[in-house]
C-alpha cells in the first residue's frame, strides 16, 4: 500500500510539472539590448529567443494579415520587427537580425510573436525596447597630448630659434 501511495505521489507530481510545462505559452526575449541602451554605429542587430514557439515562414502576403485564421497552429509563426514604426519586417528565421543605416538619435523598437497569417498571438508576445545610437568619433591612430612642461620647452625652444635668427639677420647686416 506504501508503495502505491509513493506512486501516485510522483506520477501526480510529473504530471503536473509537465501541465505547467505545456500550459506555458511561447516567450519572446531580446538578449542583446536593453531599455535606455546607448550604441554606437548605425548597425543593431537584434538578438533574440523563443520558448514554445516554433519559426516557421509565412505563405500569406502582409496585405492580407488576419484573414487566414485556419492557417493558424498554437505554438507556430514567425516574428514581426518594426523600428521607428517603419516598414515592418517579417521574420522567419531563428537567426539574429540586423537593421542597417541607423540615424543617431532615439529609436523605439519592436519585436513580436506572430501566428502564420500575421495577426498577433493571444495573449500577445511583445517586447518593446527604447534606445539611442550615436555615431562613433573617428579614430585617426594614435593621438599624442603634450604635457605643459614639455608644450613650454616646446615654445622656448621656438623663441630661441627666432631670436638667433634675428642675431644673425642682424650680425650679416653690419
Amino acid at each position: 500500500m506504501y508503495k502505491l501511495v509513493v506512486l501516485l505521489a510522483v506520477l501526480t507530481l510529473a504530471l503536473g510539472t509537465a501541465g505547467a510545462a505545456l500550459a506555458a505559452g511561447p516567450g519572446l526575449t531580446v538578449s542583446n539590448l536593453k531599455d535606455g541602451d546607448r550604441i554606437a554605429g548605425t548597425t543593431v542587430t537584434v538578438n533574440f529567443a523563443v520558448n514554445n514557439f516554433e519559426i516557421v515562414p509565412s505563405s500569406v502576403p502582409i496585405s492580407e494579415a488576419g484573414k487566414h485564421p485556419e492557417l493558424n497552429r498554437p505554438g507556430q509563426g514567425h516574428l514581426h520587427l518594426m523600428l521607428d514604426m517603419q516598414p515592418l519586417v517579417v521574420w522567419a528565421d531563428s537567426k539574429p537580425y540586423t537593421f542597417l543605416s541607423i540615424p543617431p538619435g532615439d529609436h523605439q523598437l519592436m519585436v513580436e510573436l506572430a501566428n502564420n497569417d500575421h495577426s498577433s498571438l493571444s495573449p500577445r508576445v511583445l517586447q518593446q525596447i527604447h534606445f539611442q545610437t550615436e555615431l562613433p568619433l573617428p579614430t585617426t591612430g594614435a593621438s599624442t597630448v603634450l604635457a605643459p612642461s614639455a608644450l613650454y620647452a616646446l615654445l622656448g625652444l621656438a623663441a630661441l630659434v627666432l631670436v638667433a635668427g634675428t642675431i644673425l639677420r642682424v650680425h650679416k647686416s653690419t
